[in-house]
């Protein structure tokens, strides 16, 4: 009895690492957030940025009267800085924003098409993937850099407009 416990107990590590460190196979059940560069877009702020760190990004600023932590790392193989946005109350992470730096805006455009599929609307502001874990749009307001914009399902029914798509 003894040896069944103590192997139990060496496993269990093993066990919950495995769990931990799967990967999704094709017969499961896709995310249920969107992704931002392999990372669900979910949970509170804190978490949420501990998992972005993990992942080489680095925390720049907070501001929790604007509700938003500035980051810098890597997006769609560009070095950039974007905001990740949460609720006042329970600081659910909802929104990423960023302006991409320094690339032609069709290069961008190629970029976010591998990632979020070639299927997009063209809207007024710009250029909107809609998903069903959430919503991107690349606004391209005259006169102003592009933005993009990643935000969960959550997210997008705050800001949706009068013809049912993501506003800004």
């Amino acid at each position: 009895m003894k040896r069944i416990l103590s192997l139990i107990v060496a496993l269990l590590p093993l066990f919950a690492w495995a769990q931990n460190d799967r990967q999704i196979t094709e017969d499961e059940d896709p995310p249920q957030h969107i992704l931002f560069e392999g990372i669900e877009v979910k949970g509170d702020i804190y978490e949420f940025s501990k998992v972005l760190q993990h992942n080489g990004y680095k925390l720049l600023s907070r501001d929790n009267n604007q509700r938003e932590f500035v980051f810098k790392g890597t997006v769609c193989g560009l070095s950039q800085k974007f905001k990740v946005s949460f609720t006042k109350k329970t600081k659910t992470v909802y929104r990423i924003m960023l302006q991409p730096q320094n690339v032609p805006l069709e290069e961008y455009v190629s970029k976010l098409c591998e990632r979020y599929g070639p299927t997009y609307d063209t809207i007024s502001r710009g250029l909107q993937w809609t998903l069903p874990t959430g919503a991107v749009m690349l606004a391209t307001p005259d006169g102003y850099d592009p933005t993009l914009v990643i935000m969960d399902a959550q997210g997008v029914e705050r800001f949706k407009d009068e013809d049912n798509r993501m506003g800004y």
